[in-house]
Formats: structure tokens, sequence, C-alpha cells
């Protein structure tokens, strides 16, 4: 996913004067222009240097977490300014007082032109994820705290000038409505760990603070101490007792002081039954009620101290749904109690192995709403996703037939959990008659790829088929997941665990556990706010119940519904060791894989190695970026043809790619640390990164460096991800690019046109009709190969799955001499054996060349098997002067421009 915009700090000066006493470049040292920033008295400068990212921008900008990852690049209050003497230096001088507003530690990281996200230097010393790290070396005096048990607060002390002190006077403890709690005893545990123990039992439902007076400093004592250790293992949800003919609710509130469950007929109902529920020792609440309640609605309303951070009925008086419902009507809305359903039959020959995985990508909406022949009620859902025998006016396979002819072993859907939709009333007040919307086809309703779940347990009940009761989308869920199993083909699904739905768009709606207990369930910051870049973060660590939360889900959509893995997006959100426990408790067969980025807003959780994770100490498979960027280039806009389309587009960087190819990037400690992929549902469609003009993949694609670009990703060593359409050439340009902020009665929306189109419908639904299709079809307006390009993806495909690519599915590291290279003088060809089976060359150049002096094994046979016109692993490409090859020494092979050949070895 993208960081969309979030909380912008708003408090910081920006000094815009340029006085003579601002630093020129000989005031930079070389280390500051690599760590990219200085600390000069109250003044904090942020350093951009030209030479050290090897860039020439036209705007630098900073972001990170000291304004919330914004991405709004119109932001002056961050824009970078080049120095009159030295125009490869750009610097902003921002005012830092005892660095309170930038504070150490926070992560951040510069963009340029249009936003395009800039890695850090290899050698800056404060690098860390991907991020640069402000003040890095410096350990403030920092006090922190936590609730232990009634009678017990731990205080940590880092940075102190000298011995802590014990003596009671020197500390206050007191709530949050000013009234002191007086303290019987100070203990030293470390010297940087003390115990304070109160002179009266402490109600841990409630906020206390703990001052140091001799250090002036006053923190919120964090409820950590007290959550760490706080689980339940009793069944939570709606769920029928048949031994007790009682259907039992359970929600987990720890500090909640009352908790009253509703019942309801319909989704708009007066309530049919309200009871107070009851709390156990352990924080779960419960409540029974006589007989099978399947098809009743409910929903609660929770009860707490009126003290900061928390979001009880005392502070938000609105009624709330169940974070375990199997069935939610909308987040929004009330959840429905409803049986679960009969798992579907498995994978005839089990889940594919990681090594072997090819799969694609796919939004349910997106695939299903032009497929010709599909009646209404079914576009837009699973039933959608799985209807036969389909074809589009040209007689070509669309939907599920396209599916299984293409091959791959796996489909990978885009957010099915329940997830957030502005109200169709809220929605249509603001757009119905708005021309920019009515272009996007979203002037009628909230489309979204769904990155804002509310309900983890429940199935997206808009993906229904229309008509149907609230809850039958379980079932149809189900059954296409059958479907695809009956074809030998696997079903991922992404979860996003990492946030939830409430503070999306710069929202603050409380739909479950935000009421339920926000600093249970949240990571917070030193004043009980919610951190993140999405408006919050799931708390993981330190609170056994979340990390339970992660792990239930996924082991029930494994149970329930036959599921046979998981993306897990922004994974590196998720603590490490909460990922270790998934993959060990879904066992080795479910497919697990993720994004490694982006890190967490909470400063305890970057500097705990035992939480933090990236690429190089990743618990889980991640999405390779550096192979993209090696083959496909950047995600971030394009700019020029020769350098940002990846080596396939002609950038001459040969060494990454061939790190891209042999799985040897510094962070691959086998073939399946990571996943390789070209587009993905975020940023930009390869079609329109690969156009002839204007960025516009409709106007005509470089269909031979597209093609370089997947035959080197099907030749290449490690697991695959396709983003669902790229086979036929799917464009997103048809959503202009530009920033574009509307609002409905409740907020902003944000639209940022074809670079990130999650809630652009028309830009992201597949053209089915283009399908077969070749240049200069309908009297001209055709610009493409599609026909051709559909068939050259499904023959790589095919060879992948063959014997011959066997070579590129392995698991563990091989040996050195595994892959053979070509590499003439020219940067812009390259040849690889793999394994003493697959041999590919490949010329990005514009002009024709020739290997020379090509070495194969003695006394071998080769087939030519693929050019830029074919695919064909079992016929082979035929008539060809190179379509066998019988070598008795070194050869020479000619490849034309901006194409590839593959031979395999008899």
């Amino acid at each position: 996913m993208i960081i969309r915009p979030s909380r912008i700090w708003r408090n910081l000066v920006f000094a815009s004067a340029i006085s003579a006493h601002l630093h020129a470049q000989a005031d930079f040292s070389f280390e500051e222009r690599l760590q990219g920033y200085k600390i000069d008295g109250n003044e904090t400068v942020f350093i951009f240097d030209e030479e050290v990212y090897g860039v020439t921008p036209t705007r630098v900008q900073v972001t990170g977490e000291m304004r919330g990852w914004s991405q709004d690049m119109e932001a002056s209050a961050w824009a970078l300014h080049r120095e009159n003497n030295n125009p490869k230096l750009w610097k902003l001088m921002l005012v830092n007082p005892r660095l309170e507003k930038i504070t150490p530690g926070q992560q951040f990281k510069f963009r340029v032109d249009d936003g395009q996200w800039l890695s850090p230097p290899a050698d800056a010393p404060n690098q860390k994820g991907g991020n640069l790290v402000f003040a890095h070396t410096l350990k403030p005096v920092k006090v922190r705290a936590e609730l232990v048990n009634p009678h017990c607060i731990r205080v940590m002390i880092t940075g102190a000038a000298s011995e802590l002190s014990l003596a009671s006077a020197d500390y206050r403890l007191s709530l949050a409505d000013g009234a002191t709690i007086p303290i019987s005893a100070v203990l030293r545990i470390s010297p940087e760990e003390l115990q304070l123990h109160p002179a009266r039992a402490l109600d841990l439902a409630r906020v206390h603070y703990v001052e140091v007076l001799k250090m002036n400093q006053k923190v919120v004592a964090s409820f950590d101490g007290y959550f760490r250790y706080l689980y339940s293992a009793k069944e939570l949800g709606a769920n029928y007792d048949a031994a007790k003919k009682q259907t039992v609710f359970r929600v987990f509130a720890p500090r909640a002081t009352k908790i009253r469950l509703y019942v309801y007929e319909t989704p708009e109902s007066p309530a049919q039954e309200t009871k107070d529920m009851t709390r156990d020792e352990l924080g779960v609440w419960e409540a029974a009620l006589p007989g099978d309640l399947a098809g009743k609605y409910y929903d609660f309303t929770v009860h707490g101290p009126n003290d900061p951070g928390n979001y009880f009925y005392e502070q938000r008086p609105v009624h709330v749904n169940d974070p375990y419902a199997r069935v939610n009507v909308d987040a929004q809305g009330r959840s429905r109690v409803w049986p679960r359903v009969k798992p579907p039959a498995p994978l005839a020959n089990g889940r594919p192995k990681m090594a072997d995985l090819i799969a694609y990508e796919v939004h349910v909406q997106d695939f299903t709403t032009a497929l010709a022949g599909l009646a209404e009620s079914k576009k837009g859902t699973f039933a959608g996703m799985v209807e036969p025998n389909l074809r589009n006016a040209a007689g070509e396979k669309i939907g599920f037939d396209h599916l299984l002819d293409l091959g791959i072993n796996a489909v990978h859907l885009l957010p099915v959990q329940e997830f957030m939709h502005y109200p169709d009333d809220e929605w249509q007040e603001a757009f119905r008659n708005d021309p920019y919307m009515i272009a996007r086809g979203i002037n009628e309703y909230n489309y979204q790829w769904g990155y804002r779940i509310s309900n983890f347990f429940a199935i997206e009940n808009r993906y229904r088929i229309k008509g149907t009761e609230h809850g039958s989308q379980n079932q149809q869920f189900r059954d296409m997941v059958e479907a695809f199993h009956k074809k030998g083909i696997a079903v991922i699904l992404d979860f996003v665990f990492n946030h939830t739905a409430e503070n999306i768009d710069s929202r603050d709606y409380v739909f479950n556990f935000k009421a339920f207990d926000a600093q249970y369930y949240y990571r917070t910051d030193s004043n009980l706010k919610l951190l993140g870049a999405f408006g919050n973060e799931t708390k993981s660590e330190d609170r056994p119940m979340v990390q339970r939360w992660i792990i239930e889900q996924c082991k029930f959509f494994v149970d329930e519904y036959g599921v046979d893995g998981f993306r897990i997006d922004l994974a590196g959100l998720t603590d490490k060791q909460t990922l270790l426990a998934l993959r060990q408790e879904l066992g080795p067969d479910i497919i697990l894989y993720g994004e490694p980025w982006i890190d967490s807003s909470d400063p305890n959780f970057q500097a705990n190695p035992d939480w933090d994770w990236y690429k190089v100490d990743a618990p889980i498979t991640y999405f390779d970026d550096d192979y993209r960027n090696a083959i496909h280039g950047p995600p971030s806009a394009p700019k020029n043809k020769a350098t940002d389309r990846g080596y396939a587009g002609g950038n001459r960087k040969r060494a990454d790619a061939m790190r891209a190819v042999a799985a040897a990037f510094e962070t691959e400690h086998t073939p399946v640390s990571g996943i390789n992929y070209l587009d993905i549902h975020d940023d930009w469609a390869m079609a329109d990164r690969f156009a002839h003009e204007d960025w516009d993949g409709r106007k005509g694609v470089d269909e031979g460096p597209f093609k370089i670009a997947a035959a080197m990703l099907f030749t290449s060593i490690g697991p695959i991800v396709l983003h669902g359409g790229t086979e036929i050439m799917r464009s997103k340009a048809s959503a202009p690019l530009e920033e574009v902020v509307k609002h409905t009665r409740s907020g902003p929306i944000y639209l940022h046109g074809k670079r990130d189109s999650y809630n652009l419908r028309l830009a992201n639904e597949f053209q089915w009709e283009t399908k077969g299709k070749k240049i200069g079809d309908e009297g001209g307006a055709i610009k493409n190969n599609y026909g051709n390009m559909y068939h050259y993806w499904r023959g790589l495909i095919a060879l992948r799955h063959s014997k011959y690519g066997q070579v590129c599915r392995i698991s563990t590291k091989p040996a050195d001499n595994y892959i053979s290279w070509f590499l003439p003088e020219n940067e812009m060809l390259l040849g690889y054996l793999i394994g003493e089976t697959l041999l590919v060359l490949v010329n990005t150049d514009i002009e024709d060349a020739t290997f020379h002096d090509v070495k194969l094994p003695a006394n071998s046979r080769w087939r030519l098997v693929a050019d830029t016109g074919q695919v064909d692993h079992v016929n082979g490409v035929k008539g060809r002067q190179d379509s066998e090859l019988r070598p008795l020494s070194a050869i020479d092979l000619d490849v034309p421009k901006q194409s590839v050949k593959i031979w395999v070895r008899e």
C-alpha cells in the first residue's frame, strides 16, 4: 500500500528567511550530507545532496514521522530549497528547540519531483529499514512508566546525569483529574529502573501520571505492564452453544466498567432485547441468551472512565459492532449472528510450495464488473469471479476461464474482509453530479480496494450476489474458494491487520476496537493519542490478545473457508515475534508473504530489535522491491524512458539485473526470502510505464521491453506474484496523474490518479474486450497486440511450470556456479544459463546485437522456445537459424533489438 495523508504536525515553525549565518556547503560535512540533517543549536537543517543521491530533481521535500508520513508534496513548510552558491545542494532550516518538535529517533525520507521516494544512501550511518533516522546518536533523558498491577508502577529512566533518587518525595503519582495518590515506597531494580508502590490500590482502568520532580518530567503510566500478561482463551464473538441451547456473546475489554448488549430483528429496527454483560477476571465480558439467535442483529455500548485516550461511551456516545462478528452490515452497521459454513474441498494435489508459486493479484470488483455475459446481479461479487464459459465479442475467454487458461496456480485476492465504505447517502449527496467523479465511475458509491478493514472475521457484504441477504456472502465466498480448488488454483487473501478503518482519510470513527479499549488494541504516543500513517496502528507486541486476534483470524479463514495463504499488507508494522508465531501456527504448507515496509510510528517499537524488522531479518517472505526496481523500475512516476523502466527498459544497470535473476540481493538468504514482481496494484500499471507516449498504455506499449521484463521475471530464481491484467496490458491511464481532494460531509476524500488508484473504479476495471485484438483493429483505434501479449505471458507461465522451469523453482541457495553469465562489453546485453538447462539472452538496446563465444555444456542439444514473438516450450520456435543448437564449441548468437531469446536443453 501507499502511505496516504494522516495527521500533519502543524506546530513546527518554518524558518523561511535565508540569512547570512546560514550554512554553505563547506559547513556541511560529508557525513551530514549522507545522514541528511545537521543539528545547529535550536535549529535543525535537512540536507539533500544531489551527488549523494545521483539525481537532479526539480523539487525536494522531506517527510517522515514528524509529519505523520504525509505525502502532500504541496506542503511548502517541508520543501527544501536549492542553495544559490551550490545548486546541487538543497536544504530546509527548521526551528527545533531542545529537539522537541523533531525528536531523536524519528524516521524520515526525501521525496523528489512528483513524489518519488528516494532510498537512503548505502553508506548513510543513520539508515534503518529503508529510512533515515534523525539524531541517531543522541540518548536524551527519557522517562517511561507503566502500570504493573494495583500495587506497583514500573519506572524506567535513561540518560540521567546522576544516580536515581529513592526518596518518595521526589516523585508524584496522580490521576487524570489531578487527584494525587501517596507513594509508600520507591525501590531500585537496576541503575535505570525503579518501582513505585502506592499507599493504596490503583484502579487499573484509570489513567495515571508519574512525575520525576527533580527532572521536571511528567509522563503517562502506560498500561503495558498490566496488558503484557493479560490473556484469555475463551471463544469470542457470537456463538451458539448447542449443549446449553443458548447463544453466547463475548468481547474483550479489560478497562471497561460496563458493557450492554443490544439485540435487533433488522439492521435498522429498535432493540428487541438488551442485557448487561458480566466481566471475568481476565477482561472478557459475556452475555448468554436462550435459543439459537442466528439471523438476529446486535451491537454494544461500552462504558468506562472519562479519561484521556479513551473512546468509551462517556467520551463517544455511539453503539459499536463486534470485531469478531462473522457478518457485519458495512463498517458502520450492526453485526449479525451467523452460523459457520462447511469448509470447501481442499486442493487435490496440495498447496503450491513457495518456490513454485505464480500468484495472480486481483480485486473482485475490478475483475468482474465488465465481464460480458455475466448477470448484473453477479457483477462485483464472489460468484462472478468463478462464473464459467464467458467470452468477449471476439470469442476470447474472459473471467474465470481466462485464469484457468493462463495457467497461474494461485489467485491472490485484494481484501475481502468487511471494509469501510462511506455511506451511500453521504457519497451521493456530495458526488452524484460531480463531473470528475462521474468520469471516474465513482459518483454513486464509494469504490475501494479494501485496505480499511473494520471487521476481520466478516466477509465483505457488498461482494454478495445482489438481492441476497446479509450473511449470504459467507457461503458464496466459500463456494468461490471451492471452485478455484477444483481447478487446482490456490486462494491467497490480502490481510490488513496493521491498522483498522476508524481513522482513515483523517476521520475519527468509532466502530469497535477503539471503544472496547483503544489503549489495548492500538499503539499510542506519550499523550495516549493514536499513532500511525493511517491514523492508527494495531499493537501486536505486548498485547497477547492482539497477537491472538491476528493468528486467530488467519486460522479461521484457513479452517472455515479453506484459504491457502495470506499476503500481509504493511507487514513491517506487525512485530517480528507475532509474525514468527503466525508462521508457526499456520504450518509450513500455508503460503505467507508480505510487504516489509513501513516502520512503526512508535519509537519504542523501532528501538526493540525483537519487534522491529526489515528485509535482512524478515520473519516471512517479503515483496522484493529490489527485484522490481532492477527489472521494471521504481514505483514512482517515470520521467525518462531510458532510466526509469529498469533493465528491461534500457537503464544499463546490468549488475542489478543479475542480482535480481539470481535472487542474490544482500537481504536474500534463500531463493524464497523474497517474492519477485514487476507491477502490483499500488502505483503505476506496467503498460503505462512502458507506453510509447504520454505514459498512456492505451496509446501503445513498447512491447519489446515489456516482453523482456516478463521473460526475465519468469526465468529468475524465486516465487512470483503478478498484477492481474498486466498480461493483457491493462492501463490505468484513464485516471489523470493529479492530486485531487474532494469532500463529503464527514471530511476529505483524497484521489491520487493513476499513481495510486485505490478509490478510482474505472481506472482499475479489466477491459476484457481488448483481449485478442491487435494493432490496427477497430479502424486503427487499437494500438497494442493484446492477443499476442496474452499468449506470450501464457507461454512463459507454462515454461515456468515445465521441467525446464524447475531450475528457477528452488528454495535453497544454489552453488556459486549454478548460473553462468554471458556479459558482452555492451551493458545493455545480458545472457544467463541456469542449472545448465535454461539459456536466456537479453538485448535491451535499440540495435540488433550478437553474443559472441557463448559456451554451452559439451555434447548438449538446445531448442529455441521463445523469441520476441512467441513462447512455446512444447513445440519450440521453428524455422529459425538458431531453432536448434548442437554446439561443439563456443558459438555466436544473434538477438534482435529490444528482445529476448530462450533455449532449453533437451
